[in-house]
């Protein structure tokens, strides 16, 4: 019996208790006051109830589920926020000091200002394009271009790698930079120039053509990466733009001390700190080295473009004509890949086939070999 009568505080109560079974073997009971205490009442409720159990599994008809709403979609991340995600990541911990300054002019004076609101979705093959036909039409030489382009792809793979972006877009390819041909000191030319050197600058000098160092390296040296008695030198670090960095190929790398460098640095009186210095003892500034070089030029009546940097090219082309093999070079020069080492040789190859060719300068006779000789 469902419904049945009891007596509760001298009033008489009835009261539905419905007892089941659910499909999966456990008991269901219902047990509530009638809602209207009227035996007609009850007998409809417990009408219901049984209907439910009947239908549903349960005594209560189950609320309608409500349609979720539709979440908000949260704004597609913007060029600004995936260069300042770069900024504070990859800039930081995948870039040299120079290359990133490079980046950071070209996202201060040219991408920011075109792309700032853009979402990334809208960095698209066909925008890259059209940015790069326009720096054509500005006269930017493919290095330049290339180097734009370059700086798009890093800030999309860090907006890539932390999920602001779900994939990399198709982008045209870097423009083709060619091979640039290296312009070359010659060994008088070198001669001349360590002639007018300050004793400071001979030092300086002496680290880029008898060791090869990049001038960060040379600003980074120590005298306790050098050992003069075992006549070696350890490349460590390299300075650029106020910061001590690896150096460029990433690795630690030993240069044996050339005659001519252990000589002018057995001469130094004081070995502790910086091995290079200004004349007053203070480091080196950014374009400090290539501005006393052009200097060093200038009073040795040299007139040609060339850097500081070119000492090095100079270290690098003497190791090739004077036999020095490839992987050898490599090591030395600290390249990181051995085509780069390969273009000095290039220009070795260069000087050989000038050479032969002044076997042709004796008035461009054509010898006709003798019936004998054949």
């Amino acid at each position: 019996m469902t419904i049945r009568r009891t007596t509760r505080r001298g009033k008489p109560v009835l009261v539905l208790d419905i007892h089941w079974q659910r499909k999966d073997g456990s008991q269901g009971r219902y047990r509530r006051d009638a809602q209207v205490q009227t035996m007609a009442a009850a007998r409809a409720e417990e009408r219901r109830i049984l209907a439910n159990i009947a239908q549903y599994g349960e005594a209560h008809e189950p609320k309608p589920e409500l349609p979720e709403e539709p979440k908000a979609e949260e704004p597609a991340a913007t060029f600004t926020q995936a260069v300042e995600l770069f900024r504070s990541g990859k800039a930081v911990t995948k870039l040299k000091p120079s290359t990133r300054a490079g980046y950071e002019e070209i996202l201060t004076t040219r991408l920011l200002p075109r792309f700032k609101d853009r979402p990334l979705d809208g960095i698209t093959f066909e925008e890259v394009t059209k940015l790069d036909a326009e720096m054509v039409k500005e006269g930017l030489s493919a290095s330049r271009r290339r180097n734009v382009q370059a700086a798009i792809r890093s800030v999309l793979r860090a907006a890539v790698d932390a999920g602001l972006l779900k994939e990399m877009p198709k982008l045209p390819d870097l423009p083709k930079t060619g091979r640039k041909k290296l312009p070359v000191l010659t060994r008088e030319q070198v001669d001349r120039i360590f002639e007018v050197a300050a004793p400071s600058q001979t030092i300086a000098f002496s680290l880029a053509v008898y060791a090869g160092l990049r001038s960060g390296e040379i600003k980074a040296l120590r005298w306790s990466d050098v050992d003069l008695a075992q006549g070696i030198l350890v490349v460590r670090l390299s300075r650029s733009k106020g910061e001590l960095s690896t150096p460029k190929s990433g690795h630690e790398r030993v240069v044996p001390l050339a005659p001519q460098l252990l000589a002018v640095l057995q001469g130094v009186k004081k070995k502790a700190g910086l091995v290079s210095t200004t004349r007053r003892g203070q480091p080196w500034a950014e374009c400090s080295l290539n501005q006393a070089f052009k200097q060093a030029m200038k009073k040795a009546g040299i007139a040609a473009p060339f850097r500081f940097h070119d000492l090095r090219h100079f270290f690098v082309t003497q190791l090739f004509r004077r036999g020095g093999g490839a992987p050898a070079v490599q090591a030395l020069a600290g390249h990181l890949h051995l085509s780069t080492t390969q273009i000095y040789a290039h220009v070795v190859r260069e000087d050989l086939v000038a050479t032969i060719g002044l076997l042709g300068a004796d008035g461009n006779r054509t010898v006709t070999a003798s019936p004998a000789t054949r």
